[in-house]
């Protein structure tokens, strides 16, 4: 099926759905509303040009008026009917244009948005990476496309009491969250998955309110089961409870410059990673995040440690990507604890100030099965600051990291020193490390929020490292 007739086929289930979509729409009110908060949060400008794409009866739309305010609104759905409801029932401060489109293929001349959102719309492109391209496209410099769309595992409960059958479910195949829109010409990604768990009644019950949102289209190839299988089925899932799990995926598209701000790793582990983190937050007025947070069972966690020690206000607290137990590398307590860990799902948080990234263990430590530190390092593409201890045996480990990280061609910001101040070892790997030591960080007789202050006072402008580190670069 082509991506116009597809579109049209979609248009006219949504069509015949649109007078009852509201009462059987629970979980995409509630989506909607996730997907206007983390909007919320953008950087847009007052006022802002704004295109929905799939408004439905408007969830996403009055949401976004709740916390956004006066905007030049233009909310688009392929299906009539259902822009007539939402005309009908909103009133959004601002201007409000509607227009009848297939949100896969855009108009070229709807102009520039400073916000392209689309809440659970998406995952009826034919081709999503391609649409989400074709949206882009009309993105202003600086603006931002969010969507919240289905990923891999969604009704994995019904698609397992099929296959235990011997068949395969008629319902709809999703993309990983870590592959979408991945690479969209031009555009800084963020993704971010959760899964929600709806119970239903019974199987019929979670047929039909498919049904009732016009979300009953099945996968193409895929045909009707005979009644008695399907009778079966329907037995077999009631018999397990009934409930589905949506794998929800959030991804934020900017087409404006990558974020300012470094990566902190070190040449092993417990070598004072977070206190520099610390002092660079506060030096440099930065938002913190540490991606992957292991350990908690035995030790404060890192990210509560920086947050007093730099007295960061809460918004400028980024919340990891997982939280571990075990005092052992991701990939070893993520296999411990059961957890599903990929390197892959792992994004820069968007961000308005200078971002200090916290890494767990050294540049090698593995994260999942295929990547390790490095390897996210040179993903999301921040310069890094080393940290080393300053004691004998440095100079080994601190310049085997540095050639590790020039290798991927990693930028590198600079070296902090922990521990004893020592010139020869600081001349040694300035000299054969080619890099600034950027901070000595002695033993401290305490480490308080007024020790981080000190010290913050002593590293220079970020803006400065960076252009020393590049002009060394060349």
């Amino acid at each position: 099926m082509t991506g116009r007739v597809h579109g049209r086929a979609v248009a006219r289930r949504f069509g015949d759905a649109a007078g009852r979509y509201e009462r059987h729409a629970g979980l995409q009110r509630e989506v909607a509303e996730e997907l206007a908060a983390r909007i919320a949060r953008l950087p847009l400008p007052d006022r802002p040009r704004i295109l929905e794409i799939g408004c439905g009866t408007g969830f996403l739309a009055e949401a976004l008026a709740r916390r956004l305010g006066p905007a030049q609104w233009t909310l688009t759905d392929v299906s009539p009917a259902m822009l007539e409801t939402a005309r009908q029932r909103l009133a959004l401060p601002g201007t409000c244009r509607f227009l009848a489109m297939d949100g896969e293929h855009p108009d070229a001349g709807l102009g520039e948005f400073d916000l392209i959102c689309s809440s659970m719309a998406v995952q009826w492109f034919g081709d999503l990476d391609a649409g989400l391209a074709r949206l882009g496209g009309l993105l202003a410099e600086g603006g931002w496309m969010a969507v919240a769309t289905l990923a891999d595992g969604t009704f994995s409960e019904w698609r397992a009491v099929h296959a235990n059958h011997g068949v395969d479910a008629a319902v709809r195949d999703y993309p990983r969250p870590a592959d979408i829109g991945v690479a969209l010409p031009g555009l800084r990604r963020v993704m971010q998955a959760e899964r929600r768990v709806q119970p239903h009644r019974d199987g019929m019950a979670f047929l039909r309110g498919l049904k009732a949102i016009g979300a009953d289209a099945p996968a193409p190839g895929r045909r009707p089961l005979p009644p008695a299988m399907f009778k079966r089925i329907l037995r077999s899932f009631d018999t397990q409870g009934a409930s589905v799990t949506y794998h929800l995926a959030y991804g934020t598209w900017n087409k404006g410059e990558t974020p300012r701000g470094v990566f902190v790793t070190g040449t092993d582990t417990g070598i004072g990673k977070t206190l520099v983190s610390a002092v660079l937050a506060r030096a440099w007025q930065a938002d913190y995040w540490k991606p992957l947070q292991t350990g908690v069972a035995t030790e404060p966690d890192d990210t509560g440690t920086v947050a007093r020690l730099a007295d960061l206000a809460p918004e400028r607290i980024h919340a990891p990507h997982m939280v571990l137990q075990a005092p052992l590398s991701p990939w070893a307590a993520a296999r411990e604890e059961g957890a599903a860990l990929d390197a892959a799902d792992i994004a820069l948080p968007i961000t308005r100030a200078p971002l200090v990234v916290e890494g767990a263990g050294g540049l090698l430590v593995p994260i999942d099965d295929r990547a390790t530190m490095i390897d996210l390092i040179a993903r999301l593409g921040l310069p890094v600051v080393l940290v080393a201890r300053s004691t004998l045996g440095t100079l080994n480990h601190t310049l085997l990291s540095l050639e590790a990280l020039r290798a991927r061609g990693i930028l590198v910001a600079g070296v902090v020193m922990s521990g004893e101040l020592s010139a020869g070892n600081r001349l040694g790997i300035e000299q054969f490390g080619k890099v600034r030591v950027l901070a000595e960080i002695p033993h401290l007789p305490a480490v308080d929020a007024d020790a981080v202050e000190a010290l913050a006072r002593g590293i220079e402008p970020l803006e400065r490292v960076l252009e020393a580190a590049a002009a060394a670069r060349v």
